[in-house]
């Protein structure tokens, strides 16, 4: 569970340069999160210019920060192939740049890097520079170098839900009667130091749902793009019915910077990579082994759910889509792997094995601020499948019913509810477990329904 993801916001979408300096560049796990993320700007900034002396100085910053600071740098592409990527960047430095025209040279680089929580961010007041033809002639030979190594392009286009007003905030809970059902709409997972607030409405919300006798919960996290993992981990003690995880091992490196961050945010660091990890750090500072730069390898240890009378009892359904990413997927592949409800919707964004425990940054002379990946996780499951995780049906919204105002997704998981036969739902004989739903459809059905209009 990657403990400061709340650090990983929303970058813009890239300008039409940098985009075509990308093609072949994005792999599946990468694309429809980064492009979905909250954005995080720099400063202003002064619209000098940068001596070429002064961006070297920070291309050099740059390598040398992730070089140092991620764990693999090299897990998405081949060394041998980045390393005349890296070159191209330093031969395009030879004239004095705008931060702008600067931000647009070094992004790309980093994005070949194919890591979702590594990044470099755009600058707040970003000025389009003049696209000259060596700007064209190197974003070329970048794409040329990147697709030697064989990458994936593009996902299929994801498509936005309209959404009602009361749906925007990081929870929210509604009860549909005539659905005999519960939506949660969880946008966001929090910071660490929200994590007694989320519980707390989680604690409300369920207990709500046992008065008003509803056997039908709907939890929505499309657009929920992490946060804190140990939210999750709240959540889905009152849907499982045996002990769960959701990261099967940790590889961290020891960062200084990034422990100290936790700390900053009310995280006792070394108490939760030994409860969650079993990586015992005042064990290694009296062996002498606390060593900057250190992989501290770790396994995710299994958490009991509560009680039975407060377990939720009913079926569950999971609605998940491209931006859900970081925290929110991996609490996705715990839904699936512990066979917790049924998941619709697209593909979740990222990979289940994959980087996080993201370090801030900000170069010396530029001031552009970004991100490096500290630790290398496997969610559960993720070893033996590629991607984000996969839904049971996937479900995409419909342009029809956009123009009608239907959330085409939510619609279909209501008439899912509604159609559902009783071979389709099997409940499990102990009395205090959850109700288990089997898709008797081939998993992945692609379904493309159109509305028949609002279902509230």
């Amino acid at each position: 569970m990657q403990i400061l993801e709340f650090l990983v916001m929303k970058k813009i979408l890239i300008t039409t340069l940098v985009v075509a300096f990308l093609v072949g560049c994005r792999n599946s796990g990468t694309t429809a999160n980064q492009e979905q993320r909250l954005e995080r700007s720099n400063r202003s900034y002064d619209p000098k210019l940068l001596q070429t002396d002064k961006l070297k100085e920070d291309l050099d910053f740059l390598f040398k920060t992730i070089e140092e600071v991620h764990p693999n740098m090299y897990a998405y592409i081949n060394k041998k192939t980045y390393a005349p990527v890296k070159n191209e960047i330093y031969k395009q430095i030879d004239h004095a740049m705008s931060i702008s025209e600067f931000y647009i040279s070094i992004q790309p680089v980093v994005y070949c890097l194919k890591d979702s929580h590594t990044d470099i961010f755009r600058p707040s007041n970003f000025i389009m520079p003049q696209i000259t033809e060596s700007m064209r002639e190197y974003g070329e030979r970048l794409r040329k170098l990147v697709r030697e190594d064989g990458s994936s392009k593009t996902n299929a286009q994801y498509i936005p839900a309209p959404r009602q007003e009361e749906y925007m905030s990081p929870y929210s809970c509604h009860f549909f009667p005539k659905h005999d059902a519960c939506l949660m709409v969880i946008n966001s997972f929090g910071m660490p130091n929200q994590i007694e607030q989320y519980a707390h409405e989680f604690q409300e919300a369920f207990k709500a749902i046992r008065e008003k006798g509803i056997t039908n919960l709907i939890i929505d996290i499309r657009e929920n793009q992490g946060g804190c993992g140990l939210v999750g981990d709240e959540l889905l003690k009152y849907l499982a019915n045996r002990p769960f995880r959701q990261i099967e091992k940790i590889e961290q490196r020891l960062v200084l910077g990034f422990f100290e961050l936790c700390e900053q945010h009310g995280l006792d660091i070394s108490q939760v990579m030994k409860d969650e990890y079993g990586i015992d750090i005042e064990g290694l500072k009296a062996k002498g082994s606390y060593k900057p730069g250190i992989i501290l390898a770790g396994q995710g240890k299994f958490k009991n759910p509560h009680e039975p009378s407060d377990r939720f009892k009913g079926a569950t359904y999971l609605l998940v889509a491209k931006p859900t990413f970081s925290a929110a997927s991996n609490f996705a592949a715990m839904v699936k792997y512990f066979e917790v409800g049924i998941l619709i919707g697209q593909e979740t964004g990222g990979k289940r094995d994959h980087y996080g425990q993201i370090l801030p940054f900000q170069l010396p002379n530029s001031e552009l601020r970004g991100q490096v990946s500290t630790a290398h996780f496997v969610t559960v499951g993720g070893q033996n499948d590629a991607g984000g995780v996969k839904p049971d049906y996937e479900v995409k919204q419909n342009s029809e019913d956009t123009a009608k105002d239907v959330d085409t997704v939510l619609q279909f998981t209501l008439n899912l509810i509604k159609n559902l036969s009783s071979e389709s739902v099997q409940k499990t004989k102990e009395q205090d477990s959850p109700l288990r739903i089997v898709v008797s459809t081939a998993p992945t059905t692609v379904i493309h329904l159109v509305g028949s209009g609002k279902p509230f």
